[in-house]
C-alpha cells in the first residue's frame, strides 16, 4: 500500500537524522517519545485514521510524480511539530504523563530544544536529495515564517485568560495561527518540491490552510462529543456559539461549565447534550464543512492544472 510505503521511507528519514544521538541513547530515547505519539512520524501506521505526517510527501507527489526529494522537509515538520507537542507540555503543566511530568521541565526543555535544532538538520537533507540550493533557502523560508505565526498563535491562546469570553473571530484567528498553518506549510512545501509554479504553489497552500481549518473544528466537535474538552473547561467553537446565542438558565449552565467561576468539573453527558440542543455542534459541523468545501474546491482548481489530487481526499473524508 502506497501509505505504508512512504510512512516507512520517512520513518527512514527521521532515523538517519537521529544517528548522530546514538552516542547519547538517553537522549535518544527521549527524542524518539514525541516522534512516536499518534500523528506523528515514527508512529505506527495505525496510529493515525488519516496519514498526516506523509502530507507534504502527497502534495509533491501530486504535482511531480513522485516524492523522494520531500522526505527530509517532511521529517524536518516532524521534528517541528513533535517539540511543540513538547513546549505545549511544559507550557499546560496538566499532565504527569507528558515528558515534563515524568523527567522535569528542564530535561523536557532540552529535548524540546534539540527537536528544533534537528528540525533544522533535517531540511539541509534536502541537498542529498538532489534539491538546489536556491529551493532549499526558500523552503527553510517557509517554514521558519510559519513557525513564527504559530508561535504567535500559540502566544495569543496564552494571553487569553482561562474562561475568558472570546469571539468566534478572534477564535478562527487564533487557530488559523496556532493549527491551521501547520497544514498550511506542509502542504506549500511539499508544493513547492514539486513544481516552480507559483500560481499552482498557491492552490495547494490554500488547500492546505482550508484543511488546517476544518481539522481543527473537527477537533473541537470531537473534544465535545467525547467529552475530554468539557472536563478540561475548554473553549472551543461549539462553546463560544452557544454561549453567544443562549440567555437565562441554559446561558448559566454553560458559564458554570466554562465560564470563569467555573469551580467543579462539570458532567460531560449532560454539558454535551446542552450543547447539541443549543444547536452548538450543528454550527461546528457546518462550519467544519464550510472549509472541507473550500478545500475541494482547491483540490478541483489543482487538477484542472495538472496535478492528481485523489489521495490528498482522503483528508476530507
Amino acid at each position: 500500500m502506497w501509505q505504508e510505503r512512504q510512512a516507512e521511507l520517512l520513518k527512514c528519514e527521521i532515523e538517519a537524522v537521529l544517528a548522530d544521538l546514538a552516542q547519547a541513547p538517553d537522549l535518544y530515547g527521549l527524542l524518539k517519545q514525541p516522534l512516536s505519539q499518534a500523528r506523528r512520524g515514527l508512529a505506527g501506521q495505525s496510529a493515525f485514521d488519516r496519514p498526516w505526517p506523509l502530507l507534504p510527501l502527497i502534495v509533491c507527489e501530486a504535482i511531480s510524480g513522485h516524492y523522494e526529494q520531500a522526505l527530509p522537509a517532511a521529517a524536518a515538520l516532524q521534528f517541528l511539530m513533535s517539540a511543540g507537542d513538547v513546549f505545549d507540555d511544559i507550557e499546560d503543566a496538566d499532565s504527569l504523563e507528558s515528558l515534563p511530568g515524568r523527567y522535569g521541565f528542564a530535561v523536557a526543555t532540552n529535548v524540546g530544544t534539540a527537536l528544533l535544532i534537528l528540525a533544522e538538520k533535517a531540511i539541509t537533507r534536502l541537498k542529498i536529495r538532489g534539491v538546489e540550493d536556491s529551493v532549499i533557502v526558500r523552503v527553510t523560508d517557509v517554514v521558519n515564517s510559519y513557525y513564527t505565526k504559530a508561535c504567535m498563535g500559540q502566544h495569543l491562546d496564552l494571553s487569553l485568560a482561562p474562561g475568558m469570553a472570546i469571539s468566534e473571530d478572534t477564535y478562527l484567528r487564533v487557530i488559523a495561527m496556532k493549527s491551521a498553518s501547520q497544514v498550511e506549510c506542509a502542504c506549500h512545501v511539499g508544493a513547492l518540491l514539486a513544481s516552480s509554479n507559483q500560481e499552482l504553489v498557491d492552490k495547494f497552500t490554500a488547500f492546505g490552510g482550508n484543511l488546517g481549518m476544518a481539522a481543527q473544528i473537527g477537533n473541537d466537535i470531537q473534544g465535545i462529543t467525547r467529552g475530554g474538552d468539557i472536563i478540561k473547561g475548554k473553549i472551543s467553537l461549539p462553546v463560544i456559539y452557544a454561549l453567544a446565542q443562549t440567555d437565562g438558565e441554559v446561558h448559566n449552565q454553560l458559564e458554570l461549565a466554562f465560564g470563569k467561576q467555573a469551580k467543579s468539573v462539570p458532567d460531560p453527558m449532560q454539558t454535551r447534550d446542552l450543547l447539541f440542543r443549543t444547536g452548538a455542534t450543528h454550527y461546528a459541523t457546518v462550519k467544519m464543512e464550510f472549509y472541507k468545501e473550500q478545500a475541494l474546491d482547491n483540490l478541483r482548481e489543482a487538477k484542472q492544472a495538472g496535478a492528481s489530487v485523489e489521495r490528498l481526499k482522503v483528508f476530507l473524508e
